[in-house]
């Protein structure tokens, strides 16, 4: 076979091998742009992910909490109970103070009314006074 034929069979068959070769490499190119768009979406999707946990951790670590132990939980309400408890004795032992005989409560009474007695006396001196020079002064002037 001479040089010839060989031209003359490539340009026979290029047109048959040639157009499925021309498709099959467009495609195989659409295949790889669409592979890189789906990558780069996937990595897109990828980095708001690690941004969104990220976020998260911080926030996590601005609520920083203490957990208790159920034994350290039982010894802090018992704690409690027990001030609670002493509490309630010491306001029992006031108000008997104040209901008894000679408690509190009377003691503020007699304050009480020794403090308006005095305020009654003092008033009534400063009324006497007051009235006195009212009347000097319309004794001068009439």
């Amino acid at each position: 076979m001479g040089w010839e034929q060989v031209g003359v069979l490539v340009g026979v068959l290029s047109p048959l091998v040639g157009v499925p070769l021309g498709m099959i490499s467009l495609y195989l190119r659409a295949i790889r742009e669409q592979q890189a768009t789906t990558t780069s979406e996937i990595s897109r999707r990828i980095h708001i992910i690690e941004a969104s946990l990220d976020s998260l951790v911080r926030r996590m670590g601005e609520c920083d909490r203490e957990f208790t132990t159920k034994e350290e939980w039982l010894r802090e309400s018992m704690l409690a109970r027990q001030r609670l408890e002493r509490l309630t004795e010491l306001v029992t032992r006031i108000q008997a103070e104040l209901d008894g005989d000679r408690g509190l409560a009377t003691e503020i009474g007699r304050a009480t009314a020794a403090m308006v007695e005095l305020v009654r006396r003092l008033t009534g001196a400063e009324g006497t006074k007051a009235e006195g020079g009212l009347r000097r002064a319309q004794a001068r002037e009439g």
